[in-house]
């Protein structure tokens, strides 16, 4: 998928990564600087550096398809950058986190927040992205009760009949933030909160294999949990400003 700019962006910039796209394209200034961090393969990163967006990208470790990347849309930086360790000399206009931040308890997001606002400028923009629901009602339900249940049904039934389900469960860990605790954080330290935007109900409900096979057997009955996923938006974006 990295033979051209054209076929990359068909194959990988969908679903979640579309609606970012969107919400990039509202938010971000062709005149800024901007730091990325946890790029990864920067999916959305590129899409912007092909239009000659200023932004450098950085990650725990530079990726294997870095050159393939520049191949597609130009030469473009990527920093090896930790965090919760590394400090960087050089300030930006603009910092925009699209993946990393759910891996954060509120002890450690207090110390990222605070590495951040180091390295940007005086008024300049922090995006970040939470990849999961907040902790609510709802969550506590569908992680701790409906998921645990879940996969015992599936194991003992496997067992009973004695048959191969093939099926994976997703085991990533997300922490799941409070929004307010989020922007009580943020503000504690020195940002200002602009804005908030939630997306993708349907995301998080994946992460249910019969809620799955529902969605693929009957995808229709994506409206129905469409509703239900309004509790457990898998996007959370926060806008604040340094003051």
């Amino acid at each position: 998928y990295y033979k051209n700019k054209e076929t990359f962006f068909q194959f990988y910039l969908k679903e979640r990564y579309k609606i970012l796209d969107e919400y990039l394209e509202r938010n971000l200034n062709s005149k800024e600087k901007i730091l990325s961090i946890s790029s990864g393969r920067a999916i959305n990163e590129l899409k912007f550096i092909e239009k000659k967006h200023n932004i450098v990208c950085s990650d725990l470790d530079i990726p294997e398809c870095y050159d393939s990347s520049k191949r597609i849309v130009g030469d473009f930086r990527y920093l090896k950058f930790d965090i919760l360790k590394d400090k960087l000399n050089q300030k930006y206009d603009c910092i925009i986190s699209l993946s990393a931040m759910y891996l954060f308890s509120n002890v450690e997001l207090e110390k990222v927040l605070k590495n951040l606002k180091q390295t940007l400028n005086d008024r300049g923009k922090l995006i970040l992205e939470f990849s999961g629901p907040e902790d609510n009602y709802t969550a506590f339900f569908f992680h701790e009760i409906f998921l645990y249940f879940e996969s015992l049904f599936a194991y003992f039934f496997s067992k009973i009949f004695r048959l191969q389900l093939g099926l994976e469960f997703d085991k990533s860990f997300t922490h799941l933030n409070k929004n307010y605790e989020i922007i009580n954080i943020a503000e504690k330290i020195g940002f200002k909160f602009e804005s908030y935007e939630e997306h993708d109900n349907l995301t998080e409900l994946k992460r249910s294999i019969l809620i799955k096979k529902i969605f693929k057997y009957f995808p229709k009955s994506k409206k129905f949990f469409n509703i239900i996923g309004k509790k457990l938006p898998y996007i959370r974006l926060f806008k604040f400003t340094k003051i």
